[in-house]
């Protein structure tokens, strides 16, 4: 790459972070496999000024099939929303979700990274990212308290963005990077002098190039959104009502259960705390579920349970909710496969 597009990049990279704010960021260098599909990620935690100093390294995974990703490390106050029309942000504005930042990341599609006044730990800031995503017609499924966004300045590789730029006629590639001197030689940019013969000859062995759009930074006004601490208050009250509605739910389970069975019904932690599990989440919430499940728990009140611990190792909500789900399934295929022994 030229170093006029590095200075572009840096420049991109420094506004975006700045409009951000924070201390580390986490960025990933995303290896893309066949068609679309990711291979694998090489992550770092840096801060601003080894981003910055590290862009060579990362234009370099760019141009060799990687995309360019950043997020706050850890629990921030910013929230980013995915996957925005232009009709999208302006009414962002209009509501008083002003983004600190706004990158393109494709022909008519944005993102939108709102600050709010304060760090919001997992839950509220999941719980937020899906409001403003809902509200605002983002994607549901991409947000989260700590999801990726692309960092301005690099190309978006996805194959359906991908632009076959045809060869140019002769005259016009000859044009691009070629000048004739006063005795009428043809000499490129590095003084170099080449016959019109070797021109040609060089021109027919192109071949058309593909090219991938680049993500830009739209917007880096750094600022806090007006109605955020609104939202964040409403969100949070709705957090505290379902702890309530859940904690007196298993009030009510414990209380049913204890009449169903004569005795007291263990509870998750009682797996967790066995020793025959050697602190195996996975094995300890399958134990649990089928256990539960065996002795009529609502699969609601089984959710929960299974939700009690963190599952942000999982990835995104949705990959938590999947576990969830799959851990159930596994447990009702156990139980069905016990009874018809």
């Amino acid at each position: 790459m030229s170093g006029q597009g590095t200075d572009k990049t840096r420049n991109a990279v420094e506004r975006q972070l700045a409009a951000m704010g924070g201390e580390l960021f986490e960025v990933g260098a995303l290896q893309r496999g066949d068609g679309d599909k990711p291979e694998f990620m090489i992550l770092r935690t840096w801060d601003r000024k080894r981003v910055v100093e590290s862009i060579p390294w990362l234009l370099h995974q760019n141009w060799h099939d990687s995309h360019i990703y950043v997020r706050p490390k850890g629990e921030s106050n910013l929230t980013l929303v995915d996957d925005l029309t232009l009709k999208a942000l302006s009414k962002m504005r209009q509501e008083g979700f002003q983004p600190a930042a706004v990158v393109q990341t494709s022909p008519g599609n944005y993102q939108a990274w709102v600050k709010h006044a304060a760090p919001l730990d997992r839950e509220l800031g999941t719980a937020v990212a899906r409001k403003l995503a809902e509200r605002f017609g983002g994607d549901v499924k991409a947000a989260d308290w700590r999801h990726f966004g692309r960092l301005a300045g690099f190309r978006n590789i996805k194959t359906r963005y991908a632009r076959l730029v045809p060869v140019p006629a002769f005259d016009e590639w000859r044009g691009q990077y070629f000048y004739r001197d006063l005795e009428g030689r043809w000499v490129d940019r590095n003084g170099n002098f080449h016959s019109d013969r070797h021109l040609r000859d060089v021109h027919a062995g192109l071949e058309p190039r593909v090219r991938f759009p680049f993500v830009q930074l739209m917007q880096a006004s750094g600022g806090i959104a007006r109605e955020s601490n609104q939202l964040v208050t409403a969100e949070r009250k709705a957090l505290e009502q379902r702890r309530a509605d859940q904690a007196r739910r298993w009030a009510q389970f414990g209380s049913r259960a204890a009449g169903h069975t004569g005795g007291h019904l263990k509870g998750i932690e009682v797996f967790r705390a066995d020793p025959r599990y050697s602190g195996d989440g996975t094995r300890v919430d399958l134990a649990y579920a089928v256990y539960a499940m065996a002795r009529g728990v609502d699969a609601e009140d089984v959710r929960a349970a299974l939700r009690s611990r963190d599952l942000s190792h999982k990835g995104s909500e949705k990959r938590q909710g999947d576990y969830v789900e799959r851990t159930l399934k596994k447990a009702v295929a156990s139980l069905a496969q016990g009874r018809g022994r």
